[in-house]
């Protein structure tokens, strides 16, 4: 007979909830009358278990929680009207008893709690994985057995449901204390990232990111000379280490919101150098010192000077005519002499290129 009750149980848990209804009203008197004949109160205890299933939705505003055929799951306007608690860390539209009893009340039916509850208030925030361990329970069992629990915390003033052990007053003490540390270790961390993250960028509120291209023979004490920024801040907020930067390598240059303007034109600008700063009044402009040397004339490299830009200072000269002649490569260096080769400068006189020994 058992078996025959639990195989029409199973089938009668598969048809919608529309058609159950259908035949509750139609055939329900029928059932309950043919159970109490036989006597069966195992079928009628697992059949009233039955009437009541838990709903789950992902939209916010659907209706979740337990519901039976006599009372249908409650949204959370619904549930916050019955005085259920629905937040982060508790739905109690799940709780075993709290949620079935509050989805009765508001369709005008009333129901006695099936199910005692171990702890039916929590005096203070604990860690479910906590309780689990003094309980000598599966974390798991104990998360199927509290499924208004939406974490892993059992929140001040929460019901408890499936264990046997019954916590003391010490022993709730030394889990709320052990919350307490496991959220200070927390907030100890959160504080450490926010630190860390605040010394690679500063308050975007009051200071602006602007993009510095670095040019040929830059490095970053004249980078930061010439943009008013400390060396060790350029390389925390491009991640440098050490000294080592090339041409072309965007950089990203934190300044105040009030100097961005004349930052990015700073940045935007080459550095003038001596040789092109335009000469003061009291101050002549200074020739080339060019050693004449037989056929040839010495160069003396002055800062910021290529082998491309050395030959162009005499028409018919090359930059490999000067590899050649000094036999040298592409690097050069200020103060280095070159030899140039008169008879190849198209326009070479003692005039126009006069020496200064």
């Amino acid at each position: 007979m058992e078996l025959v009750w639990a195989n029409v149980i199973f089938v009668y848990m598969r048809i919608p909830s529309i058609i159950r209804l259908i035949v509750l009203l139609l055939a329900g008197q029928g059932v309950v009358h043919a159970t109490s004949l036989q006597g069966d109160t195992t079928a009628q205890a697992v059949l009233a278990k039955a009437q009541w299933e838990l709903v789950r939705s992902p939209a916010t505003f659907e209706p979740a929680g337990w519901q039976s055929l006599d009372a249908l799951a409650l949204t959370r306007v619904q549930a916050v009207k019955m005085g259920l608690t629905v937040n982060d860390f508790v739905d109690e539209r799940f709780d075993p008893v709290k949620g079935k009893q509050a989805a009765s009340r508001y369709y005008g039916k009333e129901i006695a709690a099936t199910l005692e509850a171990t702890v039916k208030a929590s005096p203070g925030t604990v860690l479910l994985s906590a309780v689990a361990d003094e309980a000598q329970i599966k974390l798991r069992d104990l998360e199927t057995a509290n499924p208004h629990l939406t974490r892993d915390v059992l929140p001040k003033g929460a019901a408890l449901y499936g264990i046997e052990w019954m916590p003391s007053s010490e022993d709730w003490t030394s889990l709320i204390e052990e919350q307490r540390a496991y959220e200070q270790d927390l907030l100890a961390q959160y504080e450490k990232r926010k630190k860390q993250v605040l010394s690679f960028m500063p308050d975007p509120s009051t200071h602006d990111a602007i993009t510095y291209t670095v040019r040929s023979g830059d490095y970053l004490g004249r980078i930061s000379t010439n943009l008013g920024v400390k060396v060790s801040d350029l390389q925390k907020w491009n991640r440098i280490k050490g000294n080592t930067i090339y041409a072309g390598q965007k950089l990203t240059v934190w300044v105040p919101s009030a100097k961005s303007e004349s930052v990015q034109i700073a940045a935007a600008a080459p550095k003038e150098t001596p040789e092109s700063a335009a000469p003061t009044k009291e101050e002549a402009p200074k020739k080339e010192v060019l050693a004449v040397a037989g056929e040839f004339i010495t160069y003396e490299v002055k800062p910021g000077d290529t082998l491309w830009g050395i030959a162009n200072k005499f028409p018919g000269v090359s930059a490999d005519n000067i590899k050649t002649w000094n036999k040298v490569d592409e690097l050069i260096k200020a103060g280095e002499q070159l030899k140039i080769n008169t008879q190849t400068i198209t326009d070479y006189s003692p005039d126009k290129y006069p020496s200064t020994l």
